[in-house]
């Protein structure tokens, strides 16, 4: 076991990137096939997905209000008045595009205490996002309804993946394992010239 964490430990950050995506991808996909339909997990899990989609529907629905309109919540419907509204099934939720997010800052080398603030941080900036996608979907619906399919479907999906790239981004440049070996070398470097 040592001689494994001794030449996990030489690994250079892109080796360890994905030799802790393949290990993160193995846990996950044993999690589902043994855990995840549990009845204790599936509760629980029952549970954060309904508390989740409440403060969607909640939070998209203040959203609008802000801006004059008048909205209700119906299960999992939040409308303006008038229209049919936006229906928030489980895949609308982001948890996915949340789970690769946190997957990508857990399996690039850093160090945990960034760790800590920025994966909870990206996450509610891709809710915060979600909220804003599902507001403009609702007002969509009111105003342009026959661009709904094709703002739901592609350019309102691809630019929370831009911001999620901007967050890889941000972590990659400044918080990561790499980004501290660059400020460290670039220190060393001003010394030297000193």
């Amino acid at each position: 076991m040592k001689f494994l964490i001794d030449k996990y430990k030489n690994l250079t950050p892109l080796i360890k990137f994905f030799a802790n995506g393949v290990i993160l991808v193995i846990i996950w996909s044993l999690f589902y096939q043994f855990l995840r339909y549990s009845p204790f997990i599936n509760s629980f899990y029952e549970v954060i997905t309904n508390q989740l989609t409440k403060i969607l529907l909640i939070s998209s629905k203040f959203l609008l209000e802000i801006f004059g309109f008048e909205t209700e919540i119906s299960g999992k419907t939040m409308r303006i008045f008038g229209t049919e509204g936006v229906y928030l099934d489980r895949g609308c939720l982001a948890r996915n595009l949340m789970g690769l997010f946190a997957g990508f800052i857990i399996a690039f080398p850093g160090n945990i205490k960034y760790k800590l603030w920025v994966i909870p941080a990206g996450l509610l900036v891709i809710n915060i996002l979600n909220v804003f996608r599902i507001s403009g979907l609702a007002y969509l619906v009111l105003r342009y309804p026959e661009y709904v399919d094709i703002n739901h479907h592609v350019i309102f999906k691809y630019t929370v993946y831009f911001f999620i790239f901007l967050l890889w981004y941000f972590w990659i440049k400044y918080y990561s394992a790499s980004a501290k070996k660059k400020t460290s070398h670039e220190k060393v470097n001003q010394v030297s010239k000193s």
